[in-house]
């Protein structure tokens, strides 16, 4: 299992990271958070983009 940061997920999905916050906090894609930082499975995210069910 693969956690990546916000800049990673900003890469992956070639938004800026400003846009992924905002994805985050509407709850647009799964998140989780480490000591108040904002994370992203990276499997969740794939299945995610895939339209298929987050765990």
């Amino acid at each position: 299992m693969k956690i990546l940061t916000v800049n990673e997920v900003a890469e992956i999905l070639k938004l800026s990271k400003c846009k992924v916050y905002a994805l985050a906090k509407n709850g647009e894609i799964p998140i989780v958070k480490i000591g108040g930082s904002i994370r992203v499975i990276q499997e969740e995210l794939e299945n995610f983009l895939k339209g298929g069910e987050v765990k």
